[in-house]
This record gives C-alpha cells, structure tokens and sequence, in this order.
C-alpha cells in the first residue's frame, strides 16, 4: 500500500502570551495514494489545522510535536518543519472561500502565470496554454475567463478556477478545506462531483475536509471524524456513516438530515471544550451518553476493531 500522507502522533498548537493552545492533538492518521480521505467534524475540532499541515501552510506562530510524512519525506519532526520540494509541487490547496485563494487585482491568466511562473519558471504563453488545458479540465471555457477578474465570475466558477489553479502545478495530492462552505445547495453538488470525476480521470489523493456528512458521504471513500483536536473513529465513509461506532459520531449522524431517514432527528445536545481545552480524559465525556467511569479520568487509544474501523472510545476495549 503506497501512502500519500501518514502522520504519527501529530500535535499541533498556536502560540500565545499565556501558553501554547493545542488544536490537534496526537493524530495518527494514514491516506492511501489516489484515495479521497475526508476529515470531518464540528467547527474546532482540529481539521482545518491538520489540513493546514499537510499542505504546508502552518503559520509562523505554530507549535508541531510528532511526524507529518508527504509521500514518504518527512516534512514535521517535531520542532522541524521542511517543505521544500513538497509545498506547491507535490501538495497544493484550495481554501474555503474561492475569493480568497485568488488574486482580486489579477485577471485569471495572471494568476496562472504568477504561480506558474514562481514553480516552474514557465513564460506567458507556456503557462496560458497549461492554464487552457485545466480550465478545460473543471468544464470552465478558458476563451471567457482568461481575462477576467475573479469578481467577474460567479462563486462556482470562482471555486473552479482555484481548482483548476491548484491542479496546474502538477501537485499529486490536494488538500480542499471546506471548499463548498460559501456556495449555495446546488453548486455544492456540482463542486463535489467535479472534484470526484478529477480525482477519477487524474488519479490525485484528495483530502476533503468537511462539516457536512452528506457531502462526506457522497464523495469519500474513506474518513476520520474528529472531535476536540483528537480522531474519533476512522474507517471507510460509508461503513461509518451507516454504521457509527464512537458516541459523538452516532450523535452526528442521528443529527444530520436526510443521513437518517428512518428516524426522527435528534438534537445536539451540549457544547464541546474550548479550542485547546486538555483534559485528562475523553474530551467528549461530558456530552457522552454511554460514557464509563475510566472515561474522565484517562485518554482512550484509537483501537483497531477489525479491518480498517477503529475507534477512540473505552466501549470498545
């Protein structure tokens, strides 16, 4: 099995004056070449960090422990953090909201160039011709948007540029965080069934980073739901969303609509820690169901329950 990205143990906090606020903590995950693997959970759980490490895009003021492989190199050790080569090149990002990953001030064309450009030392013409060939790609006529401004094009077509961007660099693997978060319904089905037909004609590793179980569901072959900076439950999206194991994931689907049909929603009760709360223990126990004695007091491992379903929760030793 060739891995695209493998962590072991992987924390990462952010610096401030009081301290260090741990977003992810001790996250061992690995993402088989050509997959689709979707990370998904409530907002603060740590899933926009880890794609954040993975694509290379940490800022200064973060903290690391553990290790981060891309395609084998290592890219975090601990304190070290080394990149070169990988960001860009190998890994490449698509960030939530398309007007934010593309220049306000540049037409499309431009936009292409500069990064093409700064990669590959490309010219205009080569990298207008490679621009053609991946708008063609996301179904965007290269004829009508080459010249414009991202605020010229609609929110879908906005997204399918930075797609189209983000693949030009040739990157094997691409991390979108969330890339659906700011469109309507509609054009969310649309962007994930683009990036689905993408990863099937291309063969890229796609790592989705979602909320949203439906679109999970829809588009990932395999998934970890994260909750409070720590993996819940790992194995593949359908066997989890059909049949989930840890008590927040059971809770998030009996929460989500249309994921359950044959039974009435139920709210989501409690709220979970601050970003960067520690606890000694789960840190889902207070909104825990089923939760044991151990429970509070000692961090349950993720443990393998057969085949590729494993789960972080005591129920289950």
């Amino acid at each position: 099995m060739v891995l695209a990205v493998a962590s072991k143990g992987l924390s990462v906090g952010y610096e401030e004056v009081d301290g260090v606020l741990w977003a992810v903590r001790d996250v061992s995950i690995e993402v088989k070449a050509g997959e689709t693997f979707c990370l998904a959970g409530e907002s603060g759980s740590g899933k926009s960090t880890i794609a954040g490490a993975i694509a290379g895009i940490l800022p200064p003021h973060t903290v690391t422990k553990g290790e981060l492989y891309i395609n084998g190199r290592t890219v975090i050790r601990d304190e070290t953090r080394d990149y070169e080569g990988i960001r860009g090149r190998v890994v490449t990002y698509v960030p939530q909201s398309p007007g934010a990953s593309l220049n306000p001030y540049m037409t499309i064309e431009e936009q292409f160039y500069s990064v093409l450009k700064s990669l590959y030392g490309l010219n205009k013409r080569e990298s207008k011709e490679r621009a053609k060939v991946y708008l063609q790609m996301v179904e965007l006529d290269p004829d009508s948007v080459l010249d414009d401004y991202p605020h010229e094009l609609s929110g879908g077509m906005q997204q399918r540029a930075a797609i189209a961007l983000a693949l030009s660099t040739g990157a094997r693997i691409l991390v979108a965080d969330e890339p659906t978060s700011a469109l309507d319904a509609h054009l969310r089905l649309q962007i994930v069934e683009e990036l689905s037909r993408l990863r099937r004609e291309t063969g890229v590793t796609l790592v989705f980073i979602s909320h949203d179980l439906l679109l999970a569901g829809a588009i990932c072959d395999r998934m970890a739901v994260m909750y409070a900076g720590v993996v819940a439950e790992v194995g593949g999206a359908r066997a989890i969303l059909e049949k989930p194991l840890h008590p927040y994931t059971l809770m998030l689907v009996e929460s989500t609509p249309r994921l359950d049909r044959r039974k009435q929603l139920k709210p989501f009760l409690g709220e979970p820690p601050k970003p960067g709360e520690l606890t000694n223990g789960c840190p889902f126990f207070n909104r825990c169901p089923s939760r044991l004695t151990v429970c509070a007091v000692k961090m349950p491992p993720l443990m393998s329950i057969g085949g590729e379903r494993h789960v972080a929760c005591w129920l289950y030793e």
